[in-house]
């Protein structure tokens, strides 16, 4: 299938654009997971409520040692000040020890979770905006 097919489906996917790799994905929620009540409402047909979601969402920057070496020596490092995550980072950038990702020349690796579109960044020279990612879920009014 190709993206534009598992887009229009709904279903998670994964591109490389602009030399940027891009992962697409998915969560459906049902409300009585969220709120017990839910589950033991009757039907109503006049039910006005607004549902108001905190997302931990944002950007890290993963500074990499070490390559150029061969790759036994290579290192991830990350301080808080590339950390735009508030309390805790829900993203893991996965150590890969036998350099055969990993190119030599690499410094930095650049991550983030959004909803919808990544904004504009500024960490080792990205910006994940330019990747022109949207997710094909937009919001409805």
């Amino acid at each position: 299938m190709t993206p534009a097919n598992l887009a229009s489906e709904f279903r998670p996917y994964y591109e490389v654009k602009s030399n940027y790799m891009i992962w697409y994905d998915y969560a459906v929620i049902k409300l009585n997971h969220l709120f017990e009540s839910m589950d033991h409402i009757g039907l109503t047909q006049k039910l006005d409520a607004s549902l108001r979601l905190w997302l931990n969402y944002g950007t890290v920057n993963v500074t990499v040692g070490g390559v150029a070496g061969g790759g036994t020596a290579m290192t991830y490092n990350i301080t808080p000040a590339n950390n735009t995550f508030s309390n805790t980072c829900p993203l893991l950038v996965n150590y890969e020890a036998s350099n055969k990702i990993v190119p030599a020349t690499c410094n930095a690796i650049v991550a983030g979770v959004y909803v919808a579109r990544p904004p504009v960044t500024n960490f080792s020279g990205m910006n994940l905006s330019l990747a022109n990612a949207a997710h094909p879920l937009h919001q409805r009014k």
